[in-house]
């Protein structure tokens, strides 16, 4: 080990000049009692403020006492660690037994320590020894710690991570709580990059307030005594820095996760742990970014943060979001956010600099992001990538339990359950409003990116450890009863640690080792998905097939590599697909067939058979052929064409009749779809059961929609709908939905609508009558709950004569009526009529 970085050891050797001769070895010294662990940067272990937690020294002072007990007298004296000499000075003749000094040292490691006594000089010099004092200086880029010991899950395995790829995960400051997952649990020999969740900034930070019942803001504000607003600081220093873990002793420097991570750096001196800055409920100051003095402040402090956490190589920036859409809907600035963050990565890069130049070392600089396309929007990515390492594309959180909308939460493509329009962002939504942009899927985000002018090797895909779901969802909500996606909701499911939310290990016991759970996946959408009809319970996540198609995807468009959220959820399995789907070359994507929906006919019938729907991913379908492989023969015309059809015969029994669509792409990989179609026999027809849902009473304002699509044939016939709109209504009629608002009315207005379902053969009514509520007038409610309005966290609406608050984003979802995990906070009666 070199000790040219003790600059130096001691406040400078003294310099004599002696004449010293050829003399007897001097007697044996002995080095006093003596503390052996030392720091040169001190924690105090009682502390919570961060200003008082942690003293930063240029070196640690390491005090040296000897005496002599017997023998000859010395000329002069010297220390050695690990056989160097690091201190030497002569003996007055009056102190010839004892001696004494300080030692700076500036370089953390374990060191044997001796002291000699010494006579004469050059070859003649005689020197005798005293015994080793082995200590310890620590420092927190863990020089002085052994490689930390691991106690990783074996389901884990031991892969190389191909050259110039990220594999990235998140751990969290707080998962040595009740998820009991610290840092020697984590399967570093997989991955390239730790993302440490999270940095806290100073400051406003009120959106912190809405979790933990405001605990975890306390704990910041403590954290933040007599630090000014803006800059970083340790949130929770019990976890981080005091909470003993293994390998720990009551004398460590260093105990918590960060302890930890500098023994896994010495076991994994390439992994980049990198800090992640802000957060989902931590973004609140850096809508104060546009402000270029705040962020000098912060900028300043992530240099000083880095310069004392030495295990650190880097910074990483999670603004949720710029532009606003974040945790606090009262925050962000469309216009002026993105500009703000292209100077802060600005900024950021040459702080970054600097401090290579001062330390030898190499900093990356990264941000996570979010990827629908109103987020991506608002920043200017192709002008920010150009001082950042990489951009962790949080390809994830696209659909969950804060309304019971179901939809794959991270899948690379539009599930089966989108419609055209719905995918494109293309058309009109449920409110006749045109669609604004694309349907969060991981593709959309990418292309997005790479379409602003992203270099595509500094995009890192996300994935996830954990699923997403609802409760409530029956097969009567479902539109198509195979896809549960099509369905709705009633609240988010039971989670691991909160509603809505389960780790993967979780979702592998009880879920997809539970024979009586439906398990799916979606081909089109590449995501898996999980249902119990028991209870109702609905999930979405990533598995192992999922992230080999997104391995696919990342090689097939060069991109940097993947990341995971969050590594203490994990199994193993997750990470060892990351890391088998990036170990390919990519390839191409299979065709996907579909055949249509299956048909009804009642006596002879020609039938098309439509294969249109079929596409592919990268690139074009070039064939088509139908077969028939059920029931008697038919004769099919343009069977290699995407619409075949058929003459179905008058039939005297009920008879199937089983078509396959077979399509290949421009590559030659082909893919498979059935229809079947059905014949029926004359004899007598069932009629349908209709079944109608809606309100029975709205207030002015409200938006209203009346659904008959739950209505039912026992023989399976295609229902058609048709509706009577009470006269003055402006209702849209959308087959088995009809929709409009309620107008304002001076007294209660009883609108009676009539829908005619009809089977082909027999036609059955029902009427439906929705009460519209007086206006209230000058004394009304401004603020009514609509079921087509969007609502941010912090809003206020009235209904059923209560006013409620949102906790979060929603839509759709009725106040009152989700239970103790919906939506909406009773804040008690309204104020209004």
């Amino acid at each position: 080990m070199s000790f040219n970085k003790l600059s130096p050891i001691a406040a400078g050797i003294a310099a004599v000049t002696l004449s010293w001769g050829v003399m007897a070895a001097p007697g044996t010294p002995q080095i006093g009692w003596m503390e052996t662990d030392f720091a040169i940067i001190e924690v105090d272990q009682a502390a919570s403020a961060y200003k008082s937690l942690v003293t930063v020294k240029p070196a640690a002072e390491v005090p040296v006492a000897w005496q002599r007990y017997s023998g000859e007298t010395a000329d002069h004296w010297k220390v050695k660690l690990n056989d160097q000499v690091v201190f030497e000075t002569a003996i007055a003749p009056a102190s010839s037994g004892a001696g004494s000094t300080t030692l700076s040292v500036a370089q953390g490691g374990k060191y044997a320590m001796t002291v000699e006594l010494c006579s004469g000089t050059g070859a003649a010099e005689v020197c005798t020894s005293s015994a080793a004092k082995n200590i310890v200086v620590a420092d927190t880029d863990g020089s002085h710690l052994d490689p930390l010991p691991m106690n990783v899950d074996p389901n884990n395995g031991n892969y190389t991570t191909p050259p110039n790829t990220v594999v990235g995960a998140y751990f969290v400051e707080w998962g040595v709580y009740g998820r009991k997952f610290p840092v020697d649990k984590i399967p570093a020999q997989n991955l390239t990059h730790i993302l440490y969740g999270f940095i806290p900034v100073c400051g406003p930070n009120d959106s912190l307030g809405e979790i933990e019942n405001g605990n975890s803001l306390a704990a910041l504000k403590r954290a933040c005594q007599g630090t000014q607003d803006f800059e970083v600081v340790i949130h929770d220093p019990w976890a981080a820095v005091q909470m003993p873990q293994a390998g720990h002793s009551y004398s460590t420097p260093y105990k918590g996760t960060y302890g930890q991570l500098m023994a896994l750096k010495q076991r994994y001196p390439d992994l980049k742990v990198i800090p992640s800055v802000g957060g989902w409920t931590l973004s609140d100051p850096f809508y104060s970014f546009t402000d270029k003095a705040k962020r000098d402040i912060f900028v300043a402090s992530v240099k000083k943060f880095l310069k004392t956490w030495k295990f650190f190589d880097g910074v990483d920036i999670d603004w949720e979001f710029p532009g606003g859409k974040g945790a606090n809907p009262n925050l962000g600035d469309p216009v002026k956010d993105g500009p703000a963050y292209v100077a802060l990565m600005r900024e950021l890069r040459a702080m970054l600099d600097e401090l290579e130049t001062e330390t030898g070392r190499q900093y990356e600089l990264t941000s996570a992001i979010g990827v629908g396309y109103d987020k991506i929007d608002v920043v200017n990515y192709a002008d920010a990538v150009q001082y950042m390492d990489y951009i962790f594309a949080m390809t994830y959180d696209f659909f969950g339990g804060w309304n019971n909308e179901p939809g794959h939460q991270t899948a690379l493509f539009c599930g089966t359950h989108m419609s055209a329009d719905v995918c494109n962002g293309t058309g009109v939504d449920e409110n006749g409003e045109p669609r604004k942009g694309p349907a969060y899927t991981a593709s959309h985000g990418i292309d997005r990116l790479l379409g602003q002018g992203v270099p595509a090797n500094k995009l890192v895909l996300g994935a996830a450890m954990y699923a997403r779901g609802w409760t409530g969802v029956t097969e009567a909500s479902m539109t198509d009863p195979s896809n549960p996606m099509t369905g709705k909701g009633t609240g988010p499911v039971p989670g691991s640690w909160e509603a809505g939310v389960i780790d993967y290990k979780d979702v592998v016991k009880n879920y997809i080792n539970n024979a009586a759970v439906v398990k799916g996946y979606d081909e089109q959408a590449e995501g898996p998905w999980a249902y119990d009809p028991s209870n109702g319970n609905l999930i979405t996540y990533d598995n192992p097939r999922s992230i080999l198609a997104k391995g696919q995807y990342v090689r097939n468009l060069g991109l940097g590599g993947m990341f995971a959220w969050e590594i203490d959820a994990d199994n193993g399995d997750i990470l060892n697909a990351m890391q088998e789907s990036l170990a390919g070359g990519g390839g191409n994507y299979a065709p996907i067939a579909n055949a249509g929906a299956d048909q009804l006919v009642n006596g002879a019938a020609t039938v098309t058979l439509d294969g249109s729907a079929s596409s592919d991913r990268d690139g074009q379908i070039v064939s088509y052929l139908w077969t028939q492989n059920s029931g008697p023969a038919l004769t099919l015309t343009g069977a290699d064409t995407a619409k075949a059809t058929v003459t179905v015969p008058a039939v005297t029994a009920d008879t199937q009749y089983v078509f396959t669509l077979t399509v290949a792409d421009d590559k030659g990989d082909t893919a498979t779809d059935t229809v079947t179609v059905s014949a029926k026999a004359p004899g007598s027809n069932t009629a349908p059961v209709v079944t109608v849902s809606g309100p029975t009473s709205v207030n002015a304002g409200e938006a209203v929609v009346l659904d008959a699509s739950q209505s039912t044939d026992a023989d399976g016939d295609t229902l058609t709908f048709d509706w009577t709109v009470p006269a003055g209504v402006n209702a849209t009629v959308n087959g088995a939905t009809v929709s409009f608002t309620a107008a304002s009315y001076t007294v209660d207005t009883a609108l009676n609508f009539i829908v005619a379902v009809s089977d082909g053969t027999d036609t059955v009514t029902q009427s439906v009558t929705v009460t519209v509520l007086k206006d209230g007038g000058s004394t009304g409610c401004t603020n009514v709950w609509s079921n087509a309005g969007v609502y941010n966290a912090g809003e206020i609406v009235t209904h059923a004569g209560k006013s409620w608050k949102a906790k979060w984003w929603t839509t759709g979802e009725e106040p009152g009526t989700t239970g103790q995990w919906g939506v909406w906070e009773d804040l008690g009666a309204a104020n209004c009529q």
